[in-house]
């Protein structure tokens, strides 16, 4: 393992991780972009996606992501995101249900009631712990 930064991933529910890699891998609003130890500065917004993380025996832990910002300054990288799930806590009928339910209101669109953005964004969160679930298993 190469040098080492420092790497924090918070939600507003909790400090999701802690620690130090030599490699992060995270989706943002132009792609996928990998992080190693003295990447230049940056702020950018992320999108619904993975995030991968090398740990100390060269294997990468897998989670999904949903929306938020990553920074990196010095030897630190900060992602703040809406949510963050391991891969192994994936819940698939609880990812399933809620993937029916964006669904549902999708298709229901045309009630005033129903906030399609909203749903659409949960359709995307749904879709993304589905198909990591079933390849990272």
């Amino acid at each position: 393992m190469g040098n080492k930064f420092k790497l924090e991933v918070v939600t507003p529910d909790r400090s999701f991780f802690s620690g130090e890699t030599d490699m992060v891998i995270m989706r943002t609003s132009e792609g996928d972009i990998g992080i190693l130890y003295d990447h230049e500065p940056l702020v950018a917004p992320l999108r619904v996606g993975s995030l991968r993380i090398r740990q100390d025996d060269q294997t990468i832990r897998w989670a999904a992501c949903s929306a938020g910002f990553v920074t990196v300054n010095d030897s630190v990288v900060t992602m703040v995101v809406d949510s963050a799930e391991w891969v192994d806590e994936i819940d698939m009928d609880r990812a399933l249900e809620a993937k029916r339910r964006a669904e549902a209101r999708i298709y229901e669109g045309n009630d005033k009631e129903v906030d399609v953005v909203r749903a659409r964004a949960a359709l995307e969160r749904a879709i993304n712990r589905i198909k990591l679930r079933e390849i990272r298993k």
